[in-house]
């Protein structure tokens, strides 16, 4: 079985810009990968029937689907569907980050399952149809293209479209309140609420030049709408606010997590432990920044 760290995501400003003819929405985001990760095991057994099976472990599966609704799981079926013949696809997921948290936990689940999937069916020399798993892929979710790339990314249109951005590391405490339902939040969002006010590109320009956005320009779109969702969220994110008041705590995603940005390790932890003194699940990290060669590169330009 191979196994793959699946890194948690924080969409460091979010911004709702349009509802689509399709139902949809465009949105226009910028996700940086966390050091809070679950871990995604794989293995294919070629002569087999067609199946997926998964086993979940770990201290985060409240409310973790187990069968067809778990994007890992659907996951194992694109790589069934892009090699065209049976496999038998088993995943194992150590779950580690909160279920429904807006940190893209399920998606990252899924982006790490193929992954490794891709690994395995190239070590054992099983050919698969490239576009026909990149079809499926963008079947899954709107997150998995940035969390299957890796790294900085500037998310938009229905969250489908990842370009790499170039971001410094920066120090973060992820604090989780309670779980939040992205088609509820998504359905009490108001029309005053979507626009495109330039947050997003501020916020794109601050990073490339090495530099911490400024508290102002972060946070969701999606807050207001998730709180109307829910009322235990509001609740809990009052709550979580009113531990440290003088931080400012941004809601990622459609929630219920919340982040603040740190000056150091120090005091990361020693806020981390604050929070989780205050009875909330909060763990001092690092947002993974990626360097400007490193986008170049990938763009496939030479480094100035």
């Amino acid at each position: 079985m191979l196994v793959l760290p699946a890194n948690a995501k924080l969409n460091l400003a979010l911004a709702v810009i349009a509802r689509r003819d399709d139902g949809w929405h465009d949105i226009d985001t910028i996700v940086v990968p966390i050091d809070w990760h679950d871990l995604v095991g794989v293995d294919i057994d070629v002569d087999a029937h067609a199946a997926v099976s998964l086993r979940l472990s770990g201290p985060a599966t409240d409310g973790v689907p187990t069968g067809d609704e778990n994007l890992a799981v659907r996951a194992g079926r694109a790589l069934i569907e892009a090699a065209a013949r049976p496999l038998a696809v088993t995943i194992w997921l150590e779950k580690r980050v909160p279920h429904a948290a807006g940190l893209g936990g399920g998606s990252a689940d899924a982006a790490a399952a193929l992954r490794a999937g891709i690994r395995v069916l190239t070590e054992q020399r099983v050919a698969f149809d490239e576009q026909r798993l990149s079809d499926a892929t963008s079947r899954l979710g709107s997150d998995i293209p940035a969390l299957f790339a890796l790294g900085p990314q500037r998310i938009t249109g229905r969250g489908d479209v990842a370009s790499p951005v170039v971001a410094p590391g920066m120090h973060v405490v992820v604090v989780s309140t309670e779980p939040s339902a992205t088609a509820a939040v998504y359905a009490q969002l108001a029309l005053d609420e979507m626009t495109d006010n330039g947050r997003i590109d501020r916020v794109a320009d601050t990073l490339a030049a090495g530099r911490r956005p400024d508290d102002s320009l972060l946070g969701s779109a999606l807050e207001p709408a998730a709180v109307r969702a829910n009322a235990a969220l509001a609740h809990a994110l009052e709550r979580a606010r009113a531990v440290m008041a003088d931080r400012r705590w941004h809601m990622t995603g459609s929630g219920g997590a919340l982040f603040t940005l740190t000056n150091s390790p120090a005091d990361a932890v020693a806020v981390a432990r604050r929070m989780r003194e205050s009875g909330f699940r909060a763990r001092a990290g690092v947002a993974r920044g990626r360097p400007r060669q490193a986008v170049e590169a990938q763009a496939g330009k030479a480094p100035a």
